[in-house]
């Protein structure tokens, strides 16, 4: 998919650390730059902006600006020049970089039909061939719980027992982007508080437990949290169970991208006092030995291709995971004693609709 760099359509520069950031950009069409020297319209290609806005190095379409100052000319006209794109404009002089993207990557035409057959639109195919999102209201919202079953051990490998906790991801057209305390958008029927984040419980009753672990989404202090957290004790780590995202249909069907949620296990172990036949008591250390996890498909949602990174920061930008998620589960050694991060990323989703099971490439 190629794009002008200032491009307002939908494909742009999706990464907000770049240069040339575009927020309405839905689909990531690599034309990121960066500058150490500080951001303007001149790229390390040598692009820079005409008097339309566009930022490109094809000097052909700059429309006449006579007087320099900025202003095109009066007989200038900006809009999309592209007979081929289902936006084109007869009327236009000149491109303004608003060409509907390609979206037959996403189950729609090359001149910017969605499978929906809207101009411009945001509805993609998923892998059951359903188209969703746009004019529809398949795929608004979906849901995918997660279990995390780990297992403890003593350094000389004894088993020490086990525990689970879970989170609950997914997306909603009416959740923000960042967190969401109260619903949003007038409510969907379809998806009850599907898309409200839930702090995690004050820890109680662990008094007389030994080795247990905490798996959370972090709700750092940040002006997200400030606009609604008011509404929870502030007593209380801001740790949730719950991440609903805004929904990036686009995104979940862009493999090396898709949606990442950032959680931590973190978990907390007791030193164990083993007597000898001579009743001498000796401590020994306790580990975390391994995380098993298990996948359960939610409301909404029957397949999806999930992927765990270990040990990042958050909003790292990722290019490979550590683990692919097969049959809905997976097993991963850890041997620690620390807290650590782990990032998921669920792209390629199924739909439920119409169908009791996932195709064959799942």
């Amino acid at each position: 998919m190629m794009s002008a760099s200032c491009d307002k359509g939908t494909e742009g520069c999706t990464d907000s650390n770049a240069c040339n950031y575009d927020e309405t950009a839905a689909i990531n069409d690599n034309s990121c730059w960066f500058s150490s020297e500080g951001c303007n319209c001149i790229d390390p290609l040598g692009s820079t902006a005409d008097c339309l806005g566009v930022c490109n190095t094809n000097n052909e379409n700059d429309p006449p600006d006579d007087d320099g100052d900025g202003i095109c000319n009066e007989d200038v006209f900006g809009g999309c020049i592209d007979s081929l794109k289902c936006n084109y404009n007869v009327n236009a002089t000149h491109n303004d970089g608003s060409c509907a993207a390609d979206l037959s990557g996403f189950g729609g035409l090359p001149g910017g039909n969605d499978c929906n057959g809207d101009c411009g639109g945001v509805a993609v195919m998923d892998e059951c061939y359903l188209c969703i999102g746009g004019s529809t209201n398949l795929g608004h919202s979906w849901r995918i719980k997660i279990n995390s079953i780990a297992t403890f051990k003593l350094l000389d490998g004894t088993s020490m027992g086990a525990d689970t906790n879970s989170v609950t991801l997914g997306t909603s057209m009416y959740a923000l982007d960042g967190y969401n305390g109260t619903e949003i958008g007038g409510g969907d029927p379809s998806c009850e508080n599907c898309y409200i984040d839930y702090p995690e419980p004050i820890l109680t009753g662990f008094e007389d437990k030994n080795n247990f672990i905490r798996f959370y989404f972090p709700h750092d202090a940040s002006n997200e949290w400030e606009a609604w957290g008011s509404q929870f004790d502030f007593e209380i780590d801001p740790y949730f169970d719950r991440d609903i995202r805004n929904n990036d249909y686009h995104s979940l069907f862009t493999e090396e991208k898709g949606i990442n949620w950032y959680a931590i296990i973190e978990p907390t172990l007791s030193d164990t006092t083993i007597f000898d036949e001579n009743d001498n008591a000796a401590q020994f250390e306790t580990l975390l030995d391994s995380i098993y996890f298990q996948i359960t498909h939610l409301e909404g949602i029957t397949c999806s291709k999930i992927k765990i990174a270990l040990d990042r920061e958050k909003g790292e930008v990722l290019s490979n995971f550590d683990y692919v998620i097969e049959n809905n589960q997976l097993g991963v050694k850890v041997d620690t004693d620390k807290s650590f991060s782990v990032m998921i990323n669920v792209s390629n989703i199924c739909i439920q609709e119409f169908r009791e099971s996932c195709p064959d490439n799942f």
